[in-house]
C-alpha cells in the first residue's frame, strides 16, 4: 500500500528528518512578534490548535503555534522567524503516516494554504502549489486529458509531500514528470530547482531534505480520454477493498526484503489487536485504525506488540514506515526508542 509521508523534512540531518534542530531556549514571544510584524502578508497564526484534524489518523494534541502560509514569501518569513527564535518547526501536509503525541508539539507547525494550494493547467504543463492535495492534482490532469499521474490519485498527500518522498504507485513516480520545483531553503530563502537538480529514488528525494516545496510544475502528455479512464478504473479496482474505511495512517511498517509486512503480521495473529482505543485492522494487518477516541499511546503500544509478535515467530525485525514524532516534531528514527 502506497502512502506518502506528509510531514516535509526541514533538516538535512537524516537522523532528525522532520523538525529543525534548535537551541534549548525557545523564544515564543519573539516568534509571535516576528510573524506579526510589518504587517504579515499571507501569514496567520493560531495557538494551541489541536492537530488531530490535521492528520489522517485523527490523533494528536495541540501545536504550540500553527502557522498558515498563503504565499512563498510567507513560508520564508515563518522559517526565518522560527530559526531566530530558536523554535523547532515542520511543515504538515495531509498528515498521513504521522503519529503526533497526545500532548501535542512544542513546535511551530506550518500549513500551506490558499495560493500555495492552487492548481493551473497550461497545455501539457500543470503547475500547483505545494499545499495542493495530490488527489486534486490528479483530477485536474485527468479532466485536461493529460497522463503521467493518473495512478497516484489514491495516495493521501499534498503535492509538496509527494515530491519530498517521490510518491509512486503502479509503475508511476511523481519525479518522473517533474519539470521544476520552487522551494524555501532551510535559511528561509526562495529558490527554484530544475529537474536535473532534483535527485531522488524509491520514496525519497532531495526535496525532502532541508526544503519546503511551495510550488512545482509537472510535464505531462496528452492521452486518449478513454484510455485514461480505463487505466484509472483498473487502478481503482486494485485498490478497492484494501484500505479500511476507518481513519488510519496507512502502512505501519515497511515491507522487508522479499516479503510483505502485512503477510507476516497476519500470520503472527495481529489482526484485531487493540490498545488505547486503537485497533489493528481486520482488513489489513499492516494498518492501525482509529474507530473513535484512539490515543497516540495506544497506537505506540500496538506497534510494539506487532513488532514483537513478528520477531518472535519469524525472527524478522520490522522497520517503521509510520513516522512517530517527539514533542519537537522530530521523527524518532530508532524503532525501539520510538516505542519506549
Amino acid at each position: 500500500m502506497d502512502a506518502c509521508v506528509q510531514v516535509v523534512a526541514v533538516n538535512p540531518d537524516r537522523t532528525k528528518p522532520l523538525a529543525n534542530l534548535m537551541p534549548n531556549s525557545k523564544n515564543w514571544p519573539l516568534l509571535r512578534a516576528q510573524l506579526l510584524a510589518h504587517p504579515p502578508d499571507g501569514v496567520s497564526i493560531a495557538e494551541n490548535e489541536p492537530l488531530a484534524a490535521h492528520t489522517t489518523l485523527r490523533i494528536g494534541g495541540p501545536a504550540r503555534v500553527l502557522v498558515r502560509c498563503a504565499r512563498p514569501e510567507a513560508v520564508g518569513k515563518a522559517v526565518r522567524a522560527a530559526r531566530e527564535a530558536g523554535i523547532p518547526w515542520l511543515v504538515l501536509g495531509l498528515g498521513a503516516n504521522v503519529l503526533v503525541p497526545d500532548a501535542g508539539l512544542d513546535a511551530a507547525v506550518l500549513v500551506l494554504v490558499d495560493r500555495l494550494a492552487d492548481i493551473e493547467v497550461d497545455g501539457a504543463r500543470l503547475r500547483a502549489g505545494g499545499g495542493a492535495q495530490l488527489a486534486r492534482v490528479v483530477r485536474a490532469a485527468l479532466e485536461a486529458g493529460l497522463a503521467g499521474v493518473e495512478c497516484l490519485g489514491g495516495i493521501p498527500s499534498t503535492l509538496g509531500g509527494a515530491l519530498a518522498m517521490n510518491a509512486g504507485a503502479y509503475g508511476q513516480e511523481i519525479l518522473d514528470v517533474l519539470s521544476w520545483a520552487e522551494v524555501v531553503e532551510e535559511n528561509g530563502t526562495l529558490h527554484r530547482l530544475e529537474r536535473w537538480e532534483v535527485h531522488g529514488g524509491y520514496r525519497w528525494s532531495v526535496l525532502g531534505k532541508g526544503r519546503v516545496v511551495t510550488s512545482a510544475e509537472l510535464s505531462l502528455r496528452a492521452e486518449d480520454p478513454e484510455v485514461l479512464k480505463a487505466r484509472v478504473h483498473q487502478v481503482r479496482e486494485k485498490r478497492q477493498g484494501v484500505l479500511p474505511p476507518e481513519p488510519s495512517a496507512g502502512s505501519v511498517f515497511r515491507n522487508p526484503p522479499g516479503d510483505f509486512a502485512g503477510r507476516l503480521l497476519e500470520l503472527a495473529g495481529c489482526k484485531g489487536l487493540s490498545s488505547g482505543g486503537a485497533r489493528v485492522s481486520e482488513r489489513h494487518a499492516n494498518v492501525i485504525v482509529n474507530p473513535g477516541g484512539a490515543t497516540a499511546e495506544g497506537v505506540r503500544s500496538l506497534v510494539k506488540q506487532m513488532m514483537a509478535r513478528v520477531r518472535e515467530r519469524f525472527g524478522v525485525e520490522l522497520q517503521l514506515e509510520l513516522k512517530i514524532l517527539d514533542s519537537n516534531g522530530d521523527v524518532v528514527s530508532d524503532s525501539e526508542a520510538a516505542l519506549a
